[in-house]
C-alpha cells in the first residue's frame, strides 16, 4: 500500500520555503539560501570526513532507516509536448512559440524519511514526528525557522507533528531494502484474492446474462431474466475490482526493523572476524574442541538473541 509496507512507514513531505529577504549577521540574504548553509552543516555520518567526525542528529532516534533533506527550487522542464505533424499544420500552431510551463511559486524543502511503524496510521507518523522533535528539537528549527507558517504555528511536539502533516503527499513508490531474500516466501506472505469466492457469483451472472440474451432473441421476452443475469454479472465483476483492488492494497508483513539491522551488521562483522581468525582451527581436525569452545565464547559475548547489545550505534557506518 502507499505510504507504508513491510513494517516501515515512507514519509514524503513539501513544505514552502520563504521568499522575503532575512538577515544573516551583517548581511542581508534569501530564505533558501541559508537553509542550503544549514543542510550543508548537517552532520551525515560519524566516520564521513565530510562532516568532521560529526553524529547525525537523526542517529538519536532509534526508528530512523533513511532521512533526506532537499530543496526543490522549481519543476524540470521535460521539453516541448509533442503532437501531430499534420494536426500541428491543421491548427496553425507554431512550433516556435513556446507552450506553457508549469512554475513553483517558490522554493519548497524536501524531507522523506523511512522509520519502523506498526501500520499506516497517522498516529504512527504522528507518534515518530513527536519522537523527532524531543531528539532533535534546536536541528530542527535550524532547518524549518526558513519556512512558511513554521515561527507561528509550532510550539511544541504535537504542532510539530501537524505542521508537517500538513505538508505531506502520497508515497507511491516505496525505499524498502529489507524484503525477504527467499522468493518463495516472499510469495507465501502476498495477500490472497479470494477468486474462488469472486469467479462464482460472476460466472452464474454471466450464465443469466446469457441466457437472457437467448431468450429475448427467441421469444422476444425474458426481460427480467436479462435485467438480473446483468446486475448478477455487474455486481460480480465490481466485487472481484474491489477486493482485488484491496487485497492489493495490503503491505507487506514486516521484514527488518532497525535494532535488528543494526545487529546483523554487528554480527555480520564480528563473525567475519571470528571465521578469519579460526581457520587454523578449522584446518584440523583435531582442534575441533577448540574451535567449539571458541564458537560459544563467541556467542557468549556477542549475544545474537540480544538486540539490545552488544550491537552497532546507529549512525555510523561501522566500528
Amino acid at each position: 500500500m502507499p505510504t507504508f509496507d513491510g513494517g516501515h512507514y515512507f514519509l514524503t513531505v513539501l513544505v514552502p520555503v520563504k521568499t522575503g529577504p532575512i538577515q544573516d549577521g551583517t548581511a542581508f540574504t534569501s530564505p533558501v539560501h541559508a537553509l542550503r548553509k544549514q543542510l550543508a552543516m548537517l552532520p551525515t555520518a560519524a566516520q564521513t570526513p565530510a562532516c568532521g567526525g560529526g553524529q547525525s542528529p537523526f542517529a538519536r532516534n532509534t526508528r530512523n532507516h533513511f532521512v533526506r533533506f532537499s530543496i526543490i527550487d522549481d519543476v524540470a522542464y521535460n521539453g516541448r509536448q509533442q503532437g501531430n505533424v499534420l494536426w500541428t499544420l491543421i491548427k496553425n500552431i507554431n512550433p516556435m512559440v513556446a507552450q506553457l510551463q508549469d512554475h513553483l511559486t517558490c522554493p519548497f524543502l524536501f524531507f522523506g524519511a523511512e522509520f519502523d511503524a506498526a501500520n499506516g496510521a497517522d498516529a504512527e507518523r504522528d507518534s515518530y514526528l513527536a519522537a523527532l522533535w524531543d531528539t532533535m528539537q534546536m536541528e530542527l528549527k535550524n532547518i524549518f525557522q526558513f519556512c512558511v507558517g513554521f515561527d507561528s504555528n509550532v510550539k511544541d511536539a504535537a504542532s510539530f507533528a501537524k505542521y508537517v502533516a500538513r505538508g505531506q503527499i502520497e508515497t507511491t513508490m516505496s525505499f524498502n531494502d529489507y524484503y525477504l531474500e527467499n522468493p518463495d516466501e516472499i510469495v507465501k506472505n502476498l495477500p490472497a484474492w479470494p477468486y474462488d469466492k469472486i469467479l462464482i457469483p460472476a460466472g452464474l451472472g454471466a450464465i443469466l446474462l446469457l441466457l437472457g440474451f437467448v431468450v429475448w432473441f427467441i421469444f422476444c421476452g425474458g426481460l427480467m431474466l436479462l435485467l438480473v443475469g446483468a446486475a448478477v454479472f455487474g455486481a460480480g465483476i465490481w466485487l472481484a475490482y474491489a477486493t482485488l483492488m484491496a487485497a492489493g492494497a495490503k503491505p507487506f508483513p514486516p521484514a527488518a526493523d532497525l535494532p535488528t539491522v543494526l545487529k546483523a551488521l554487528h554480527l555480520q562483522r564480528a563473525f567475519t572476524r571470528f571465521a578469519i581468525d579460526s581457520q587454523r582451527l578449522a584446518a584440523d581436525p583435531a582442534s575441533a574442541p577448540q574451535l567449539h569452545a571458541a564458537f560459544r565464547d563467541f556467542v557468549a559475548v556477542y549475544q545474537p538473541d540480544n538486540l539490545a547489545g552488544p550491537t552497532q550505534p546507529p549512525g555510523v557506518i561501522g566500528i
